[in-house]
Parts: structure tokens; C-alpha cells; sequence
């Protein structure tokens, strides 16, 4: 039986699992930017004027930073969800030897002492990334998208919500052992 997710948890992975869905599109970019490639098109559909993130068109380089937008999108925020799921890398070959109460502690420790100052450092200094990018007005040079700001700002939100699982999961697991301090030992080798 899978333990009750709290609001917390459920919130801070909503956004990847929302963002998952861009795993459709990437695939229909990727084989539209294929078929362009080998048919010789390097603009699919012109307009006049300019729309937000589009500009005038959209090109063969729109799609491809469609793509890395997408993956980047993917990646940092499906990391949240990644983190909640236990999916993430771990040193399981360390940690299959130790006591539960042992692998509480360390994943305490990892939890504020490694993951949440990495996590504070890219907030930091990924907000001042794209800051940079959004008084500049950045976007791509070879008729792709017009909004790089767009995804350099998602480095830091996602981070943030990263971190704050960080905080979240070191609160649960101290808050679980001290349940299992309270119960007894005997539970401590039932989970």
C-alpha cells in the first residue's frame, strides 16, 4: 500500500506531471523538423506581424527550440516529481546495508546539506540568468523562438520547488523518526 501523499508533495509535483504531456509535442517537433530537414523547408508557415515567443513565423529553428525548450522543461520540473517518487539517482549499495533509522539520517543530511544549498545556488544565480535575459529582450538570432527568457526563468522556479521538497522531505522523514522513536523499536526493522 503507497502512504497517503501530503498537499505539499502533491502540489510541488504537479507541475511536471502537467509538463510531462510536453513529451507529445517534442515528438511531433522532432518528426515536423525531420520531414523539413529532407523536404528542403526552412519556413513551414509566415505571418505578418509578430506574436509573443513565435515572432513572424515558424521555422525549422523554431522547432528545433521548441524541442530543447520542451526536454528543458521536462527535465527540471519532472526532477521535482523524480525526487517524490524516489525515482532519483541514489547510492543504494551503501544504503541497502544500513539500519532504516541510519538511511533516515543520511537522507536528512542530503536532504539539507547537500540537495538544498545546490538548490539555493541556482535560484540565485539563475534568477539573475534570466533577468539578464528578459532585459535583453534575448531570443534566437535564426528565426526561432523570440523568448529565451521564457525557459532560463524556469531554472530557477524549478529549483525552487525542488528545494522546498527538500525542506518538505527532511520534515517528513524526521517526523517519521520521531514516530518510530516513540512507537518502539520494533517497528524500526518493519519498514
Amino acid at each position: 500500500m503507497q502512504p497517503k501523499q501530503s498537499l505539499g508533495r502533491t502540489l510541488l509535483c504537479l507541475p511536471g506531471k502537467i509538463l510531462s504531456w510536453l513529451i507529445v509535442p517534442l515528438v511531433l517537433s522532432i518528426i515536423l523538423a525531420v520531414v523539413a530537414a529532407h523536404m528542403g523547408w526552412s519556413t513551414l508557415i509566415h505571418w505578418e506581424g509578430r506574436i509573443p515567443i513565435l515572432g513572424s513565423g515558424l521555422t525549422v529553428n523554431s522547432l528545433v527550440d521548441f524541442q530543447w525548450y520542451a526536454f528543458a522543461l521536462i527535465v527540471l520540473f519532472g526532477g521535482v516529481w523524480t525526487f517524490f517518487e524516489d525515482r532519483h539517482v541514489t547510492v543504494d549499495f551503501l544504503a541497502a546495508n544500513m539500519r532504516p533509522r541510519t538511511r533516515a539520517y543520511v537522507a536528512i543530511f542530503g536532504d539539507l546539506f547537500l540537495l538544498l544549498p545546490l538548490c539555493v545556488l541556482v535560484v540565485w544565480y539563475g534568477t539573475k540568468f534570466a533577468t539578464v535575459a528578459w532585459a535583453t529582450g534575448e531570443g534566437s538570432n535564426q528565426g526561432g523562438l523570440t523568448a529565451h527568457w521564457l525557459i532560463k526563468g524556469a531554472l530557477p522556479v524549478s529549483f525552487f520547488l525542488l528545494g522546498a521538497g527538500a525542506v518538505l522531505h527532511a520534515v517528513e522523514t524526521a517526523i517519521g523518526l520521531r514516530r518510530s522513536a516513540v512507537s518502539g523499536p520494533e517497528d524500526d526493522h518493519a519498514r
